[in-house]
């Protein structure tokens, strides 16, 4: 069988971009899609969170990529070339990292240089977003531009009359760091105290705004924005798009839950042994589930606000998805055990016909030959609409701030 592959065709940097994270998802169990619940979910991380995505490792990456494009034009490289520079130096730079020590969030830590998304493509879009980038156009189109500024007639007019496709406000690379021999991801602080005023400029009146300004420095411990001491503190409207955000994934992780302990018994009755056990282990996880439920304050949560947020991020939700959601939210406002939720035909009906409606064919609940595949749980954590990723982001940017490291 011909190995499947994902070819990167003349797409626009938008749907490239989706893709990217669709191929990282996949190698998360807490974010696959199986029940079709992730335009919801990227509706409210982009409220939360805009600019960002859930293949973004470390914030240097936001000036390690214009660094090197502006240094390959001052070295006279232009269009295809540039862009061919560019690409080397990207996977010297993994070599350099390395040889920095700190490989947290390295793109390219497995592999090495033969990595095959590079942090131009990873990060192009957000650098877009935050402005750093200004130009509305793939890295081809990119490289054919002018990558620095024209000498203002007044200095005063510079940023003003700039045609640099990136912003001239780009603190300088270290001494030393075209040599690409060591370095690392610490900010310094004029590049963190830069980089957070780029957020802060971009992202008005959302959670990563509020953040940022702050000078926050997540709990090492928060998986969820909402367990964090620094985001409880937000008021307004940002809290009210985050308690969203916490109902959603409560209320959806049961729907999960159930999902693959029906997974589990299709499983067993396929007499696959290596799932023997699982519909046990699943009931007590939705056990504990409905006893948090019954303590939260789903029973009191209107559906309208919801809604509404994913509209406003341009990604409207289906009256299928919609009913969905809406019609799982009564069966657990009846006050389940697991016990008695995994055996209701309604609710394993519910699932079910959602999968099937997702999937078709492909839905692992018919197709016995998916089934074979499984790996005993797919997207059985809570959603955290990449808060992970986002308390790297603010981490490397405090550190930054806090420490001033020197950077080379």
């Amino acid at each position: 069988m011909t190995p499947s592959v994902l070819a990167w065709l003349d797409y626009s940097q938008a749907d490239q971009r989706r893709a990217r994270e669709i191929v990282a998802m996949f190698s998360q169990r807490e974010s696959r899609d199986e029940l079709g619940l992730g335009g919801v979910r990227d509706a409210l991380s982009d409220t939360l969170f805009p600019g960002t995505s859930v293949v973004l490792t470390r914030a240097r990456y936001f000036l390690f990529v214009p660094w090197l494009f502006r240094e390959g034009a001052r070295r006279g490289h232009a269009g295809p070339r540039l862009a061919s520079w560019v690409e080397g130096r990207e996977r010297e730079l993994i070599g350099a990292l390395r040889a920095g020590g700190d490989q947290e969030g390295l793109i390219g830590r497995v592999v090495g240089s033969g990595v095959q998304l590079l942090p131009s493509s990873i990060y192009w879009n957000s650098l877009r977003r935050f402005g750093i980038l200004r130009h509305d156009g793939t890295m081809s189109q990119v490289a054919g531009l002018r990558q620095i500024a024209r000498p203002a007639e007044d200095e005063t007019e510079f940023l003003e009359r700039s045609d640099a496709v990136w912003t001239p406000s780009i603190p300088p690379a270290p001494d030393g760091f075209f040599d690409l021999k060591q370095c690392d991801f610490a900010l310094t602080r004029d590049e963190a105290t830069w980089l957070a005023e780029r957020i802060v400029d971009a992202a008005p009146d959302t959670l990563l705004q509020f953040l940022v300004l702050r000078g926050s420095r997540p709990s090492g411990d928060s998986r969820y924005a909402w367990d964090d001491s620094e985001a409880r503190a937000v008021t307004g409207p940002i809290a009210e798009a985050l308690g969203e955000a916490r109902r959603f994934a409560l209320a959806m992780h049961g729907a999960s839950l159930l999902y693959n302990l029906l997974l589990a018994e299709r499983g067993e009755a396929l007499g696959l042994d290596e799932h023997a056990g699982l519909r046990d282990d699943f009931t007590k996880r939705l056990d504990e589930w409905c006893r948090e439920t019954a303590g939260s304050d789903l029973g009191d949560w209107h559906l309208d606000r919801l809604w509404a947020l994913a509209a406003e991020q341009g990604r409207p939700v289906s009256l299928r998805t919609r009913s969905f959601v809406s019609d799982w939210l009564e069966l657990i406002r009846r006050g389940w055990t697991g016990s008695a939720l995994a055996s209701s035909r309604e609710a394993r009906d519910l699932v079910c016909r959602r999968e099937l409606y997702q999937k078709g064919s492909q839905a692992r609940l018919r197709n016995d030959r998916l089934m074979l595949q499984w790996g005993g749980a797919s997207g059985t954590g809570r959603l955290n609409f990449r808060w992970p990723f986002i308390r790297r982001l603010l981490e490397d940017i405090a550190d930054g701030r806090e420490d001033g490291h020197a950077g080379a």
